[in-house]
């Protein structure tokens, strides 16, 4: 019986722990300025790599869709934040060689930067560099191989961005 009134008072403990530090769950609060309705613009571009602006507006509108699709506005018109953004850079470097000038694994660098407008043009968030990364593998001999290896790398910068994204903009704190 003690034992079992020691492990209750250890469950209300963590129990009050938990809930009293104001912790919660990542994407799980409130956009900035009240904002309830997002409109995702396409994002600028400014990497060399063309279309990765659409994989990244895409890879933003699923992260909504995904955790609150009530938020997202189809039109401009209808939301009362709009998320514009920029595709700083897509950075590529040799991680592991095989030799002097053999390269065995490549890492990707993504860096987003994002702002929440109000549809009168203030600044109502800004998120400063998102900045993520993807290790892939270099093929020797198969450039085609390789290549492929490199988009499946920025399509998982592009998601791990998103994803990143999403919990900044919804952070209460």
């Amino acid at each position: 019986m003690a034992r079992w009134a020691i492990y209750a008072c250890m469950t209300v403990m963590l129990t009050a722990l938990f809930f009293g530090c104001g912790y919660h769950f990542a994407g799980s609060g409130s956009f900035p300025a009240g904002v309830s309705r997002v409109f995702v613009t396409i994002l600028e571009n400014r990497s060399a790599d063309s279309g990765a602006e659409i994989t990244f507006t895409n890879d933003l509108v699923f992260e909504f869709t995904r955790n609150r699709p009530e938020s997202l506005a189809q039109e401009r018109s209808a939301a009362d934040g709009i998320l514009t953004g920029t595709i700083v850079s897509l950075s590529v470097e040799n991680i592991s060689r095989a030799t002097v000038s053999t390269a065995v694994e490549r890492r990707v660098t993504g860096i987003v930067n994002l702002g929440l407008e109000s549809p009168d043009g203030r600044i109502l968030w800004s998120s400063g560099n998102i900045v993520e990364r993807e290790t892939y593998d270099v093929v020797e001999g198969n450039k085609t191989a390789t290549d492929i290896n490199l988009s499946v790398a920025i399509a998982a910068v592009s998601k791990k961005i998103a994803e990143s994204a999403f919990n900044r903009l919804t952070d209460d704190f």
